[in-house]
């Protein structure tokens, strides 16, 4: 007895001597653990069993007997050898393939054992767009592909036979990120960008910058601070993964930021009544078309609580308001929009949002 890679046993025996007897055809018997069938008959001195017919990987012996034309049967053959029908195994069940999100042009499978068909599974042969591997292990990772590709994975168990029928799945590698941006806004110091990230199956990280500032963490918000007030920005968003990083961009000024003239009355003297004095309409504080107390350089007068736009601070002569407005002392004059761009001391100047002179940039 054979057992052959196609599934099939071969069970042949020498021709019978018929005694005078005309010999019709052989009746083949198969045993196996004591129980015996039929495997078929055959007029010549060999028989085929099918493929399948026999139980692959069970243990099969074979008699023979030689039946005359008159159908007389002979006695049973001896015994033959042993066999273990076999064929190539089952294609692999439960195939999951998935995006590898750390690692591009790379796709990872998984896959329950093959049925082996009477000889052990000594490996499987992963395919997935041309690219192949040979595990032993049911699972493996198959790279060298393409970003964002998706692929048709294949894979086949082996054993003495040769390779089995394929299972098949698709699967698709990590892809370069894509940003939609939402929405924005600003205060005078930050913008603020909101946006979505398809991070292509993998892991995203983002980043926004614009004026020399950036900020990161959240792929769905982030804030750029320490930027100029009244300022027209464009920020820059970047998506990064393993496939590589994705931009977009998105237009926002940050809001003007205002200061309030401060100018109160002092206690005695002629200091008392300076704030509210109306001499050719002038009252409350001086404007400057320097940074310094020059009466040649005034642009003008603003009353106490006039709400001013402001641009820019810038060193000059130093001012002391120590009646007008808390004792503020201070060298620093701000620009401001009054007739053009003119100065105020910080000393009478309340910045908004906190009186923080550093907010502003330097003229």
């Amino acid at each position: 007895a054979e057992a052959r890679p196609d599934g099939t046993v071969r069970v042949s025996w020498p021709e019978a001597d018929g005694q005078g007897n005309k010999i019709a055809k052989y009746a083949v018997t198969a045993t196996s653990a004591g129980a015996s069938a039929p495997a078929g008959e055959s007029a010549k001195t060999e028989l085929v069993v099918p493929a399948g017919q026999l139980e692959y990987g069970t243990q099969y012996a074979f008699t023979v007997a030689a039946v005359s034309d008159s159908g007389a049967g002979s006695k049973a053959s001896p015994v033959s050898n042993t066999v273990v029908p076999f064929t190539v195994p089952k294609a692999p069940t439960e195939l999951r393939a998935s995006t590898v999100a750390d690692q591009p042009g790379t796709v990872a499978v998984q896959w329950s054992p093959a049925v082996e068909n009477g000889r052990p599974v000594t490996k499987y042969l992963v395919e997935a767009a041309g690219k192949s591997v040979e595990v032993t292990d049911v699972r493996a990772t198959v790279g060298g592909l393409g970003n964002g590709q998706n692929v048709t994975v294949k894979v086949k168990a082996v054993n003495e036979a040769g390779p089995g029928p394929e299972a098949s799945t698709t699967a698709r590698t990590v892809a370069q990120p894509r940003i939609t941006v939402t929405g924005s806004s600003a205060d005078a110091t930050s913008v603020t960008v909101t946006f979505t990230v398809d991070a292509g199956g993998g892991r995203a990280t983002c980043t926004a910058a614009t004026g020399g500032k950036t900020a990161s963490g959240s792929c769905s918000s982030l804030r750029v601070t320490g930027l100029t007030p009244g300022t027209a920005y464009t920020v820059t968003l970047t998506a990064s993964n393993a496939a590589g990083r994705g931009t977009a961009s998105r237009a926002q000024g940050t809001d003007p930021l205002y200061g309030v003239a401060t100018c109160k009355n002092g206690p005695d003297g002629d200091q008392r009544t300076y704030c509210d004095r109306d001499v050719d309409g002038r009252n409350g504080n001086e404007i400057f078309e320097v940074p310094r107390q020059d009466n040649d350089r005034q642009a003008g007068w603003v009353p106490d609580g006039r709400r001013l736009r402001t641009y820019c601070k810038v060193k000059g002569e130093e001012v002391d308001a120590w009646i007008y407005n808390n004792n503020k002392k201070s060298t620093w004059w701000i620009q401001v929009e009054y007739k053009g761009k003119t100065y105020v001391p910080w000393a009478w100047l309340n910045l908004e949002g906190g009186d923080d002179l550093g907010v502003l940039p330097t003229c």
